[in-house]
């Protein structure tokens, strides 16, 4: 009985204070001119329903703009390209009213200034519009540049602490068992029904550790590839992973525009002066056999070095 007493009394002192916040934001109001009765409940009511939909609104909205905003920038340009070429081709007809209008005034032809002074208002707007489109297509462009740095920052970061976990495993258990893990790992994504067993080509079994793929081809061609490559490195400079795979002849894969190698940066990083390339037989639960390709892993802004 007791708390069901203090329950009521305390939500009668609720009501009746927010009946006089209420009638006190009326005849506030009232005296500022007609809103309504909702905008009233919003203002004075601070965790009145619609109040925490509002927030959440405006946290989603602030969300979807920051994870969007690129795209949403682009749209807005190319928009903007479309109605900036309409507009122009709107504005032209009357710049050559105002025009000739000017020059049956001045009875004479007229300077370039005055012919920017007399069109130059029937642009303004398009000016306008392709300045504002402008911005927005080089906003975007800064935005997908950001992106990406914090993307290849955070691969950075995981690529340094795989290497140290790697580092860490050969010096704990040697470089046999780690062979044997990396080996044990490549049968693991081997899927016998993907991979055609026929050497009337003769090409054989490849698996590229980096990118977790198998793939058939000769020797021969692999070490063309790898050839290739190294010499792209020492004479080029720089080099980037999609390279590499298509020197092997197989599909590009998505992260080989942003990862490769440079000079400056393996000798930096390796001490070495080439991409560091080694194969290891292996021989998978069905007997067919397969040569693992090991590498000199890529990274990212490598040419930066």
């Amino acid at each position: 009985m007791a708390l069901s007493f203090c329950c009521r009394e305390n939500y009668k002192r609720y009501y009746e204070r927010n009946m006089i916040r209420e009638r006190y934001a009326i005849d506030y109001i009232n005296r500022l001119g007609s809103i309504p009765r909702g905008m009233i409940l919003f203002y004075f009511y601070p965790n009145s329903k619609g109040e925490r939909n509002m927030n959440n609104l405006l946290v989603y909205s602030k969300r979807f703009m920051k994870r969007n905003a690129s795209t949403i920038l682009t749209g807005i340009g190319a928009a903007g390209v479309v109605a900036t070429t309409v507009m122009a081709v709107k504005a032209t007809p009357k710049a050559l009213k105002l025009l000739d209008a000017a020059k049956e005034e001045k009875g004479e032809e007229l300077t370039k200034l005055e012919v920017v002074k007399t069109a130059g208002p029937a642009y303004i707007p398009v000016i306008l519009v392709g300045t504002s489109t402008i911005a927005c297509i080089f906003g975007a462009n800064i935005l997908n540049k950001r992106h990406q740095a914090a993307l290849m920052s955070a691969y950075a970061l995981v690529d340094n602490s795989y290497k140290e976990y790697k580092k860490k495993v050969e010096e704990l258990y040697g470089e046999e068992v780690d062979g044997q893990v990396r080996s044990e790992m490549a049968k693991d994504n081997y899927d016998e029904k993907e991979v055609i067993d026929d050497e009337s080509d003769g090409k054989q079994l490849f698996y590229d550790e980096f990118s977790e793929r198998y793939f058939r081809s000769t020797m021969e061609a692999v070490l063309n590839a790898e050839y290739e490559l190294n010499k792209e490195v020492t004479i080029g400079g720089a080099a980037f992973l999609n390279e590499f795979y298509e020197f092997l002849g197989i599909p590009r894969v998505d992260y080989g525009d942003y990862l490769g190698w440079s000079s400056p940066a393996l000798h930096d990083m390796y001490w070495e002066a080439w991409i560091d390339f080694a194969h290891e037989k292996v021989v998978m639960e069905d007997g067919l056999e397969c040569t693992i390709i090991r590498m000199t892993e890529p990274f990212p802004e490598f040419e930066e070095y």
